[in-house]
């Protein structure tokens, strides 16, 4: 008898693990849904309004001001991937693409800012190291695809 409880007891166990870890995993995949629809909306939409190259701006005009905003609210998603709290997976799902190229259109506002280094540290690291997750993922990706249609 204490036997079949030990086993029952350890078949609810691992039940309300595997339960557990299911809905954290559905729960990121949500969150990362909706903070990509708010950074879409409040920033990737603006974004495709300038085509490569990126237009020269104004130190400190406005439109500098506005562009550092858009890469702050960049930098803060980012923060979310390169933590854990998004899932990459989702990312790469939505525009995964679309988002190393934002990176690309950024950059040479990004590079002029870690130049005039203002503050401490390197800025926007956060964005480009989840660009450079996205990159290995994406190839990762590629290589197991290639594999598995060779395979079959």
């Amino acid at each position: 008898m204490e036997v079949l409880a030990l086993v029952i007891s350890g078949m609810a166990f691992v039940l309300s693990l595997w339960q557990f870890l299911r809905d954290s995993s559905r729960q990121k995949k949500e969150a990362t849904l909706n903070a990509y629809k708010e950074l879409q909306n409040d920033v990737l939409t603006h974004l495709s309004k300038y085509d490569l190259p990126m237009p020269e701006f104004e130190y400190q005009g406005d439109d500098w001001k506005t562009m550092t905003v858009y890469l702050a609210k960049l930098e803060q998603f980012s923060v979310g991937i390169n933590t854990g709290i998004y899932s990459i997976d989702v990312l790469n799902h939505l525009g995964g693409a679309y988002y190393i190229r934002q990176f690309k259109k950024l950059k040479p506002i990004i590079d002029r800012k870690r130049k005039e280094n203002i503050s401490a540290g390197k800025h926007y690291d956060e964005f480009e190291k989840t660009v450079s997750k996205l990159v290995k993922y994406r190839e990762t990706k590629n290589v197991l695809k290639r594999f598995w249609y060779r395979m079959f």
